[in-house]
């Protein structure tokens, strides 16, 4: 049925290509080439080396290899292996800002000059793979793995994508949303986190709604509404945990139904009714919601837990009280949520498949896959790195990343790949000026977002 569905949607995927390289194009020849940040390895020529020592294998991604920590650093030292290991091949990394490199890359595949290994972003990929630009690991190094090197791999995000018979990407810099929150503020008014419901949820969040020691104003519940930088919220997690999906089975918009107008309704009550979370929020971008919480003004926010590593280094309390949970159950279904991130590719037309194929195979090596945890704070690839890993991930410091393996295993949904879906988590925040700002009904703010969604994305 998938690949039933793929080959139906292929016509009108291919028409909504073309508007978008022909957007892209002016920015790829404006900035393709551009983004290097000081590898030493580019060629003088700027391209590949045709008939010399060295083959170029030519890689796209928004990280910095010669960054000194974290996951630009441990992508350096996967250079480092895979050119120790391949004798006559050169590795050049360009980093591109990550906003805008997907399009680059569709733009590129028809100029020629696109790279061999490209990160593709999670709301893309089903587009890539529909436009026949990357490639099935089967044809290249997983055409010898064993099932037990599918297996150390084999969860909902090497799941991502695939067919029955094809797997298209790595995927790197694991993001799982859920709730982030004070385990202090938690103790402090005697809460016990285990929700059993969004009804136990919103009861723990009035309590947490207070003004503090210093005359701070603290909600208990931060979420940020601007289309300007939109991301998770309640309407996204109901989707999710009822449907699994932000589409049906035809690629159309599945929020403008019963669940929606109820989780729409829900996050107007929030303000309005509840007064857990600020009307501020309503103008306010994602990135100020977590501003917000490091600085103490919120109690809990909707969030990922790639997130929180900057939260524990900036914030004004305890680090350690820093904390991660799966959404609570809804209407008798556990909470899902989102398991986001970026999907390492092999371009399709690259004249060296073969080893942009092992390139990828070594982001996700035994002993890279250690260095992406410990260096890169990133949920392990491999089941197996779980036990090489066991020390640090015992370190309380590092508890939040056991809670975002176990969310990842029992409470996640990968992004759709089978059907265009982007500009979706702008639609749903949207939804909220509409109803919340502009005094449309639930109905007609999430009808209106449904309809522009599935006009510009051809579904």
């Amino acid at each position: 049925m998938k690949k039933l569905n793929q080959m139906k949607s292929l016509k009108k995927m291919k028409k909504l290509a073309a508007f978008i390289l022909a957007l892209a194009m002016t920015v790829v020849m404006a900035g393709c080439g551009g983004g290097n940040q000081g590898n030493d390895d580019k060629a003088d020529d700027g391209g590949k080396k045709e008939g010399g020592e060295k083959k170029e294998l030519l890689v796209w991604t928004f990280l910095n290899p010669n960054d000194e920590s974290g996951r630009g650093y441990v992508l350096g030292k996967a250079k480092e292996l895979y050119e120790s290991q391949h004798e006559g091949v050169t590795v050049r990394i360009e980093s591109l800002e990550w906003d805008t490199m997907t399009a680059k890359f569709f733009a590129a595949t028809q100029t020629g000059e696109a790279p061999d290994v490209i990160w593709v972003n999670g709301l893309n990929l089903g587009e890539a793979i529909q436009l026949g630009v990357v490639e099935p690991f089967e044809n290249l190094f997983m055409k010898d793995w064993t099932d037990e090197q599918f297996q150390d791999l084999d969860d909902v995000r090497f799941e991502y994508g695939a067919t029955d018979d094809a797997h298209y990407q790595l995927h790197l810099s694991t993001n799982v949303y859920g709730i982030v929150y004070r385990a202090d503020l938690f103790k402090q008014f005697e809460i016990d986190p285990n929700f059993e419901s969004w009804d136990d949820l919103i009861a723990a969040a009035q309590k947490l709604t207070y003004v503090n020691e210093d005359g701070m104003q603290v909600y208990g519940l931060g979420v940020g509404y601007s289309e300007k930088s939109a991301d998770s919220n309640y309407l996204r997690a109901q989707l999710f945990t009822q449907y699994g999906d932000v589409v049906d089975e035809n690629g159309q918009a599945n929020w403008n139904g019963d669940v929606g107008q109820a989780a729409l309704q829900m996050q107007i009550d929030m303000i309005d009714k509840y007064g857990i979370t600020p009307q501020s929020a309503v103008s306010a971008t994602s990135e100020e919601m977590y501003a917000d919480f490091i600085a103490g003004k919120y109690a809990m926010v909707f969030g990922g837990s790639v997130r929180i590593p900057t939260i524990k280094s900036q914030c004004a309390y305890d680090p350690d009280s820093v904390k991660l949970m799966a959404y609570p159950s809804s209407n008798g279904k556990e909470g899902k949520g989102l398991a986001a991130g970026w999907n390492v590719c092999v371009y399709s037309g690259s004249e060296m498949k073969e080893e942009a194929g092992e390139f990828i195979e070594t982001l996700c090596c035994p002993e890279i896959d250690k260095l992406w945890v410990e260096e890169g704070g990133q949920i392990p690839l491999l089941k197996s790195t779980v036990d090489a890993c066991s020390e640090f991930l015992s370190s309380p410091d590092n508890e939040y990343l056991k809670t975002a393996m176990e969310m990842l295993e029992n409470n996640a949904v990968a992004y759709n790949s089978e059907y265009v879906i982007s500009g979706y988590v702008t639609d749903l925040v949207k939804a909220m000026q509409l109803a919340y700002v502009e005094g449309k009904s639930v109905e007609e703010a999430l009808d209106t977002t449904a309809k522009e969604f599935n006009e510009r994305n051809g579904n």
